[in-house]
């Protein structure tokens, strides 16, 4: 019987195990492909212009992450004016730069930002090759090192802008364009949740006759009297009565009297009103977290004199605006003893650039209906703060016409007549008009 050769395919034959890893490596890559292709077409950050959704993004991205959001939409090759700073800062609109003839005007402030932010900021914008003015919102309580937890959202931000790659597969970015989704498709996402089977069928609350006595809301007078309701509600006794701090300021250690020729910038605040709810936690509140504990930092203080020289080297114009609060929260930075220092630093800041100050006493500062908060100034405060700064920075005569044309009743010393009172000393000028105060070096 004849040998007969047997015939080789050359077929391999893969054992279950490793189809069962190919399988599974190709879902993980199909999964880890997901966010990308949503991030790409949702564009929480308009990186790009490939789809358009005709979504409106910008409220919900924008909150979650400012630093993001403002480097995306920056037109660094045209910006000639560029505006650093909080949320006060932030508040100085383009649109209204714009309106009044500033068009190359880009707000690189952020809600909630801290020295650090804006020091990294400032690095990123500095490479505009039209940069031609600096102006920084500013405030005394930005240099603690413990504000806002040294919070930096910007190294993140230059990341993401950087590299495309990173930003298409990032989760947080996929996040918020299903918060944008969900925004504007919220009622048909709604109706497709609740096709799924829920996992609990009733769910039972508490009956109230259940709840022990002392839980028990009191329905009258009696009832709220009772001690096993208010056990704790009685008055101390033998509390002798006090002033207000306010008046009790008014001695010869007042802050002010040791500051010379400066004394008459911080006469004590005599206000004596009810603030509505909101105003009164913030002053009561927020201004003891602000400045109990506040501490001055020489770190932060180096970036503002680095940025200063860099200005000066590159022939580029420096603001600081200090925004104006209400005068009640003013007091309490002076409660808690930083009346000096805060006086200090608009002296320091004066020496590397023009500061403009709002934060005084002042008819706006004491009227309640220019502010959404204690802290924030409302649009139509804005801007005339906008057309004050703006004829102090722009060189365009028609720009300076109009803000000029727009005036209210904030009027910085621009001009000789706007000058209500002047003080100098040999290394600081202090010009003072409505509502508006402008800390210089003094020219020859």
């Amino acid at each position: 019987m004849p040998h007969q050769s047997k015939k080789v395919t050359g077929r391999k034959t893969f054992s279950g195990t490793a189809i069962f890893y190919c399988f599974i490596l190709t879902l993980t890559f199909l999964i880890g492909l997901g966010p990308m292709i949503f991030n790409l077409i949702m564009d929480p950050y308009e990186m790009n212009s490939f789809i358009t959704t005709g979504l409106e993004k910008g409220e919900i991205s924008k909150k979650a992450h400012y630093p993001l959001w403002k480097m995306s939409h920056f037109p660094q090759n045209t910006s000639d004016i560029i505006i650093l700073g909080d949320s006060r800062a932030n508040a100085l609109k383009d649109n209204t730069w714009h309106e009044l003839g500033a068009v190359d005007t880009y707000n690189f402030a952020y809600a909630g930002t801290t020295m650090l932010e804006i020091y990294d900021t400032f690095h990123y914008v500095k490479t505009s090759p039209n940069l031609k003015t600096l102006i920084i919102g500013i405030q005394l309580r930005s240099f603690d090192p413990d504000h806002k937890g040294r919070m930096n959202r910007v190294p993140e931000a230059v990341r993401l802008k950087a590299n495309p790659l990173q930003y298409y597969s990032n989760w947080f970015v996929s996040g918020i364009g299903f918060k944008i989704l969900e925004k504007n498709y919220g009622d048909r996402l709604q109706r497709l949740a609740a096709l799924r089977p829920s996992l609990i069928a009733t769910a039972h609350a508490s009956d109230p006759k259940e709840e022990h006595p002392r839980n028990k809301p009191p329905k009258t007078l009696e009832d709220l009297l009772k001690p096993v309701v208010c056990a704790s509600c009685l008055l101390p006794e033998n509390v002798a009565p006090q002033q207000h701090s306010s008046y009790a300021r008014v001695s010869e250690t007042y802050f002010a009297d040791k500051l010379g020729v400066w004394r008459h910038l911080w006469s004590p605040i005599f206000i004596d009103r009810t603030l509505p709810s909101k105003y009164d936690k913030q002053v009561r509140k927020n201004a003891r977290s602000d400045w109990k504990y506040f501490n001055f930092s020489d770190d932060f203080w180096s970036y503002l004199v680095e940025i200063s020289h860099w200005c000066t080297e590159h022939n580029i114009k420096l603001v600081f605006v200090i925004p104006p609060t209400i005068v009640e929260m003013q007091n309490r930075l002076v409660d808690f003893g930083h009346g000096a220092l805060n006086h200090r630093f608009r002296e320091d800041l004066a020496k590397l650039g023009l500061v403009v100050d709002f934060d005084f006493d002042n008819p706006v500062t004491r009227d309640l209906g220019r502010f959404r908060d204690a802290y924030h100034f409302n649009p139509d405060t804005s801007k005339l703060i906008i057309g004050e700064v703006i004829q102090l920075v722009s060189d365009d005569p028609a720009v300076i016409a109009l803000a000029h044309k727009r005036r209210g009743d904030i009027i910085c010393p621009l001009s000789e007549q706007d000058v209500i009172t002047r003080t100098q000393t040999q290394f600081t000028e202090v010009l003072e008009g409505k509502s508006c105060r402008l800390w210089q070096v003094p020219h020859d």
